[in-house]
């Protein structure tokens, strides 16, 4: 990560000089902002090993006021329209809505010219009613920054009276952030700085990333659902073993085959049907199959009546393992679906 340093003037805060920092992420991406004069400013390439980045900056050691902003370029990028966009931060809060003695969150719209924002001001639970102190806030205000074809930036703004007005400061300094990812349009989905995974889901689709990384291995899970009413999910899970697996070509039919046979009992079907999948860096294979039990009845609305299943092997040493579930594999969602599971490509 490089940095740079622009001198400027903030003409929301008269006669005061000010930086303009500008910080370079995996040689190319770049984030740039003006901090009030004489704060300090740092930032953290990848923080969460995930392609994630973390911009800090503070008024002074109690670091009170001051804001972390997370750029969150580990993550998809979605084609955000107003109102998907404040769901999708609704829905961030209600994740960690048991930090904040607001439970139910109140987020305004704050103008931008290139983009989308949405601000509210919450407690800590933690030290509702405690004094002042270095080191923690008593308040946090939560920001977050849409821009098209830029990952989001959400921030946290820490102080401990809501009406302090530092809060509009960081506020303006947070809201004229740019960025420049050229890349990040490439539907690549980074779970930590070796490994990622190319494929490319409709940028309307949502996409939810969960895993983990231990001395075994890698092993992360996204869950596609899609934009419309259409019945349909995803489970794509990739496995990075820390040494070779030895799945040979051989080795993966039978696994396929073993647990086809199993899920046959119970399909109209009575027998899978493999169909092999071989390409200059990958070899595995698919089949569908119909659960017997719901041709004739309306599915629960976690049962679905169609399933297809994919195991593949790739050469760098990422082992896929894809599920899509539908009552219907004629649909256009899931025949993009299918598409998109035969061109990725783990790096």
């Amino acid at each position: 990560m490089k940095r740079s340093l622009i001198i400027t003037v903030l003409f929301c805060l008269p006669f005061m000089s000010a930086f303009t920092e500008t910080f370079t992420f995996r040689q190319m991406d770049t984030v740039t902002l003006t901090p009030p004069s004489g704060w300090e400013i740092w930032a953290v390439e990848n923080t969460d090993r995930r392609g994630n980045h973390q911009i800090t900056f503070y008024a002074d050691e109690s670091r009170k006021p001051g804001a972390t902003v997370f750029i969150m370029a580990g993550n998809r990028p979605f084609a955000y329209t107003e109102a998907g966009f404040l769901a999708q931060i609704n829905e961030w809060y209600m994740e960690s809505a048991y930090q904040y003695t607001e439970k139910t969150p109140s987020f305004r719209k704050i103008n931008i010219d290139n983009g989308i924002a949405y601000y509210f001001t919450a407690q800590f639970a933690a030290y509702a009613g405690l004094p002042p102190a270095d080191g923690r806030a008593k308040v946090g205000g939560l920001l977050f920054i849409y821009q098209e074809n830029n990952p989001v930036a959400a921030a946290t703004l820490y102080v401990d009276d809501p009406l302090d007005p530092a809060l509009d400061v960081m506020i303006k300094v947070i809201c004229g952030i740019q960025m420049s990812f050229p890349e990040y349009k490439s539907n690549i989905y980074r779970f930590n700085e070796r490994n990622a995974l190319k494929i490319d889901i409709p940028q309307t689709w949502h996409v939810k990333m969960n895993g983990a990384e231990t001395r075994s291995g890698v092993s992360y899970t996204l869950t596609v659902t899609t934009d419309n009413d259409v019945r349909f999910l995803g489970l794509i899970t990739i496995i990075v073993p820390a040494q070779p697996s030895g799945m040979t070509r051989e080795r993966l039919f039978v696994m396929l085959e073993e647990e086809s046979n199993t899920y046959a009992l119970q399909s109209v079907e009575g027998e899978a049907v493999i169909i092999p999948i071989n390409t200059e860096n990958s070899y595995g294979g698919y089949y569908t199959l119909t659960d017997a039990d719901l041709v004739n009845r309306t599915p629960d609305p976690d049962e679905y009546k169609i399933f297809t299943r994919f195991l593949i092997q790739f050469d760098c040493g990422a082992l896929t393992s894809v599920t899509a579930f539908m009552d219907d594999v004629q649909t256009k969602e899931y025949m993009l679906f299918e598409s998109a599971v035969l061109k990725m490509e783990p790096f």
